[in-house]
């Protein structure tokens, strides 16, 4: 029995914004020919991402058939996007999230199962404030972070409702409407596939679905590669922060304002972690590309949860330099799991050399038997008892040569390994020391700002018990007026009768 499908596809050919559509009715054997067709439109897409380019790809489709056609794309993506960033090594992370009905996210690489929020920070877009990121080598160590974390939970998409929604209602700020239409927005490559059944859906929720694909289909953006400077974005950020905290000294606190400072504080925190200078392996640049949740997993809630990541590709995400603002001792465990255990790889060398010792003896063992066995054979061959001893005074100095011979071979192998070892120690033991030392600086950092924002609470605090102090012996020196007064009266009276006795008795 075949299956009826609608596939409504929204995809940019160009620097203006374009779409176009096929529909086609798909039998049992034809969705693989749909999806490489799909793959092939697309593919300039994700070439741009080596351009600075922004991509989301949003596609609906059965749970069983995301896993499949997500590292298709992830591998077309690195085969197409890092060509084209440059020559130089290139740093690429991934970061998973889930995004569920309310515009919650949850962290697919973490976990924890704490609701992460999404907010818009410019330039770089989209950002899951505390969402995990994870360096990768290749699709095929992004496709198995994926697909672990794609099979480990069924996932509801909500994607058909907000596209059939109503399109005059309220988009708030972080809702999954909002996040949807930012993505499909702007300075972003967007593209839409959905895959329907009419069986498995009500003809109404079809007909809002494909009309709410026509009205984003229509629209026309200016798409240009997202430039900007992490220097200057911080200054400009720092500048406001100054303005924030002037302002909260001299006003009342009050819940907004403290709001808008967090806010600040952590918009700081993102732009810091994409500085080059701040977490950049040496030689290698800081690349992000767009997470496999946008690009081909349906977007919905899941049971996982915990850096920061962008749902858009304009730049790398503040999830994996641990650079946020946290409570240290919360931070502690992020950190233990970051630096490198040296004991443990010590641990492993070691092991790694006994056994290597114990492959030299077995392998010298064998290699003696061999030249016992070839000795006799030689000896065989020779007549004579003054001959056969000097065969036999021969083979000791053969085989004492020879097992000399095969030891300085197993020790010279022992020693390259030992190098080796040494070597990647050594590395450890520097990266150790590097993240110990920005633990340290994190939890110093964290404490100061805890202790400022505490300081500036107390100061505000005085400050309002000042003024109330001033109000009050204003008022008090008012009072003592007001009675001095009414005190003056009845003087003046007592005087002014005194005066009048006096006056007839002179007469």
């Amino acid at each position: 029995m075949n299956m009826c499908a609608r596939t409504q596809l929204l995809i940019p050919l160009c620097p203006q914004e374009h779409g176009f559509t096929f529909d086609r009715v798909l039998g049992p054997g034809a969705a693989q020919e749909a999806e490489q067709e799909l793959l092939t439109q697309v593919q300039p897409m994700l070439a741009s991402v080596g351009q600075g380019y922004s991509i989301a790809l949003l596609l609906q489709g059965q749970d069983t058939e995301a896993p499949r056609f997500v590292p298709q794309v992830l591998q077309m993506l690195f085969e197409e996007a890092l060509p084209l960033c440059s020559s130089d090594p290139v740093l690429c992370t991934l970061s998973l999230v889930q995004i569920s009905r309310s515009g919650q996210a949850r962290d697919l690489l973490s976990p924890c199962l704490e609701d992460l929020p999404v907010l818009d920070v410019a330039p770089l877009g989209l950002v899951v404030k505390d969402a995990s990121e994870v360096e990768v080598s290749d699709a095929r160590d992004a496709s198995e972070l994926y697909l672990k974390a794609a099979g480990s939970e069924g996932r509801d998409c909500p994607l058909l409702q907000v596209l059939g929604g109503d399109p005059t209602g309220e988009e708030a700020e972080g809702s999954l409407p909002w996040i949807i239409s930012w993505l499909l927005e702007a300075n972003s490559y967007s593209g839409v596939l959905l895959r329907l059944d009419p069986r498995g859906s009500s003809p109404s929720l079809l007909q809002n679905v494909l009309l709410g694909a026509s009205r984003k289909r229509v629209q026309v953006n200016d798409v240009k590669p997202t430039l900007w400077n992490a220097i200057e974005e911080m200054r400009a950020r720092r500048a406001t922060l100054k303005m924030l905290r002037s302002g909260l000294l001299g006003d009342t606190l009050t819940d907004g304002g403290l709001n808008r400072l967090g806010r600040a504080l952590w918009e700081l925190q993102v732009v810091k972690a994409w500085d080059p200078r701040s977490h950049a392996p040496k030689g290698a640049k800081s690349v992000r590309l767009p997470e496999p949740q946008v690009e081909g997993e349906p977007l919905s809630s899941c049971k996982q949860g915990r850096h920061s990541a962008h749902l858009s590709e304009a730049g790398r995400g503040f999830l994996g330099s641990g650079l946020h603002q946290k409570h240290p001792l919360r931070h502690s465990e992020e950190w233990a799991h970051q630096a490198p255990d040296v004991a443990l790889q010590f641990s492993l060398a070691q092991a790694r050399r006994q056994r290597l010792r114990e492959e030299h003896q077995v392998w010298i063992q064998e290699e003696l038997k061999h030249l016992e066995h070839r000795k006799e054979a030689a000896c065989k061959q020779i007549e004579g008892t003054v001959a056969e001893e000097a065969c036999v005074e021969r083979g000791g100095q053969w085989k004492e040569q020879a097992v000399l011979k095969l030891q300085v071979e197993a020790l010279q192998a022992e020693r390259d390994m030992a190098e080796q070892d040494l070597a990647v120690l050594y590395d450890l033991y520097v990266q150790a020391a590097r993240a110990r030392t920005c633990h340290l600086l994190q939890v110093f950092q964290a404490w100061q700002g805890m202790w400022e924002e505490k300081a500036m609470a107390t100061e505000h605090r005085h400050r309002s018990l000042l003024a109330d102090i001033l109000q009050d012996t204003i008022d008090l020196a008012l009072k003592n007026q007001e009675l001095q007064a009414q005190n003056q009266q009845p003087e003046q009276g007592a005087d002014r009768a005194s005066c009048a006795e006096i006056l007839p008795g002179e007469t």
